[in-house]
């Protein structure tokens, strides 16, 4: 057997051997024509000593088919085992074909996995940090397979890393048929798009709270309106406080993180309430939750804690009532105000979280939706795990399973880790509660990282992201299946302005000024404006606005990369409105024919547009939908 190894080894420096860089992160489906061969397949084979092979066993979240196969790496040399993943004889030849490597969730750990791409017995090789990537099928590069081969792909257990430290993946590989020339991938999206069971499902906007003033909360509930947000929205107020007896946050205004009460919480969300409502499609249903946290502040002590819960209670009940009393009839049965809760189980311990959620439910009967973590929750690759800070299993069960909370999970992480840790949480009640949790939806943090520069590339899940890993998890188990609502989206960002939103607010509501327009040809130059949904790959600058179209002008982020900055160049979204001033779904993305930074439009002859990163000078069409040369 050593003596083969070498002959294929010398073999595949022979026919020439070219290195190729590592592959770009994405999310891949895919598609029905795809030719998969696993690891338990006829055209897997695997070569070296049987005793250094292991199999591992889960759901199809976790490994694909449910299974995969690992050994050790060595550091250099001759391989002791290695794997190989053959065309079968049924493809179609000749034929351009995308191959794809699915790296398992678990066992495969190298950071240096070495695929031999073998086609007409040319080798190209791709080596890939298996360690980056979470039950992901991730590209090894388009080829041509000609009409005779050999066609495999090869992967060996040599890794240049320190002998049996690191554990190299065998899971499934598919051919994947493509044009001979493949199309450029789509630069940008928007708004944001999940593919569900039931068709395109929309994220909403959720928001970390620094204002409190009634028109700001307006303006943001008419943006969730004219966007057609469907779903849940939060709004996150920030921590629990209580000043002079009075209970209410310290809210995410700096500097200085100033106190609101209950009273002044309330008066906002009603802002945003009305907005919604003046501002949505007739049919826009939207479930809105008014959030606090668990952090320390008033929920540090049994007594305050349960006192801060009854108050908050007692706002959301006032909040319901005042909106079947204000609210047209229509909408009374398409819009809901909820609690809010974001508990995590490092900022506090069970039993002071547990006070305040029995005051919340002593004080009203309306839900609240805890939008929080599961941190050091069991996962299926450490299943007896205990959660942090002296939680148990059950504590973490009875502040999300009781029907009068809805979870809404935060899914951050790229690796799965957050979305196994709640199906393990799901399996649970199942298991031991006769009923698992019935989730109203998921939160991500994609335009937050944005917003505040980077989250380093480990918790920045799109909505996309984070509600295929969700779905895919809960799906992947019988016990825990279940059609998962839409997710939302969370941002740094408060509109401040009233502009193009035909407010109606009056008494207590005192919107903004418009914003300053610099009137020129066919249309007006707009500072201030956001495009209808803040959680997407387009971020403006400033935007162009006639009675007929809107260009927003700033920067396009690449969806393949999840929005790295590094792949962001300058481009415009340009929107079409209908008779009533709203935005017509879906808009033109066009990236700037050159690389730029992000785009502002500087002046304006007609629908001739100049724009300007402050460098780079270019001119677009409006009515052409095209950039100028």
């Amino acid at each position: 057997m050593r003596l083969l190894i070498l002959t294929i080894t010398a073999l595949s420096v022979l026919v020439g051997v070219s290195l190729a860089s590592a592959p770009t992160r994405a999310q891949v489906t895919l598609p029905p024509s795809a030719v998969v061969v696993d690891d338990n397949d006829p055209n897997f084979a695997k070569f070296g000593p049987p005793q250094w092979w292991y199999t591992a066993v889960g759901t199809p979240f976790n490994y694909y088919g449910g299974a995969m196969t690992w050994t050790g790496n060595v550091r250099s040399g001759a391989p002791v085992n290695y794997a190989r993943w053959s065309l079968p004889l049924t493809a179609t030849l000749p034929m351009t074909y995308e191959v794809f490597a699915f790296i398992p969730r678990y066992n495969a750990t190298t950071t240096n996995a070495r695929y031999q791409v073998v086609v007409s017995g040319v080798t190209t090789t791709v080596a890939i940090s298996q360690n980056r990537y979470h039950a992901e099928w991730v590209s090894l590069g388009t080829y041509l397979f000609g009409p005779s081969g050999p066609h495999f792909v090869q992967l060996t257990d040599v890794t240049g890393e320190a002998s049996n430290s690191r554990r190299v993946g065998f899971d499934a590989l598919a051919f994947v048929p493509r044009p001979a020339l493949p199309p450029l991938p789509a630069m940008a999206f928007l708004p944001m798009v999940v593919e569900g069971s039931a068709g395109a499902l929309r994220a909403t906007t959720s928001r970390y709270i620094s204002t409190v003033d009634p028109a700001h909360h307006y303006a943001m509930g008419c943006a969730a309106g004219q966007a057609g947000e469907r779903g849940t929205v939060i709004l996150a107020f920030g921590q629990p406080w209580v000043q002079e007896g009075v209970y209410g946050v310290i809210y995410y205004r700096r500097p200085g993180y100033p106190f609101a009460s209950t009273q002044v919480i309330a008066e906002a969300a009603k802002g945003f309430l009305r907005g919604y409502w003046e501002c949505a499609p007739p049919d826009a249903t939207l479930k809105v939750a008014i959030g606090t946290n668990n952090y320390r502040g008033a929920t540090q002590q049994l007594d305050t804690s349960r006192a801060h819960g009854q108050a908050w209670g007692q706002m959301i009940g006032q909040l319901h009532a005042w909106l079947q009393a204000e609210a047209p009839p229509d909408v009374q049965d398409r819009l809901a105000v909820f609690g809010g809760n974001d508990i995590e189980m490092s900022w506090n311990t069970p039993a002071l979280t547990k006070a305040w959620v029995e005051g919340y439910v002593q004080a009203t009967s309306r839900p609240f939706i805890n939008f929080g973590t599961c941190d050091g929750c069991p996962t299926t690759g450490n299943p007896t795990q205990s959660p942090n800070n002296g939680w148990t299993v059950e504590d973490v069960w009875q502040v999300n399973g009781p029907a009068y909370v809805i979870p809404f999970p935060e899914i951050y992480l790229r690796n799965g880790v957050n979305a196994d840790q709640w199906y393990r949480m799901s399996l649970y009640g199942a298991l031991n509660k006769g009923s698992k949790l019935n989730f109203g939806g998921l939160l991500t943090q994609w335009q937050a990282c944005q917003d505040r520069g980077t989250c380093g590339g480990l918790t920045d899940n799109t909505p996309q992201q984070g509600w295929e890993q969700l779905q895919s998890a809960l799906n992947a188990d019988p016990r825990t299946a279940m059609p998962l609502p839409p997710p939302s989206d969370i941002t740094w960002q408060n509109i401040t302005t009233t502009n193009g939103m035909n407010s109606q607010m009056t008494g207590a509501f005192s919107p903004l000024a418009d914003v300053v327009r610099q009137p020129t040809g066919q249309g007006a130059i707009v500072e201030g404006v956001l495009p209808p949904l803040s959680a997407m790959h387009f971020l403006a600058e400033n935007a162009w606005e006639s009675a007929q179209v809107i260009v927003f002008a700033g920067l396009v982020r690449d969806p393949a990369t999840g929005g790295d900055d590094t792949q962001a160049r300058g481009g415009v979204a340009v929107f079409t409105l209908d008779g009533a001033g709203a935005y017509i779904f879906p808009p033109r993305l066009l990236p700037a024919p050159t690389l730029t930074g992000a785009l502002r439009v500087v002046q304006a002859e007609g629908g001739i547009l100049t724009l300007s990163d402050g460098a780079t000078l270019l001119r677009f069409d409006v009515a052409a939908r095209a950039w100028i040369e």
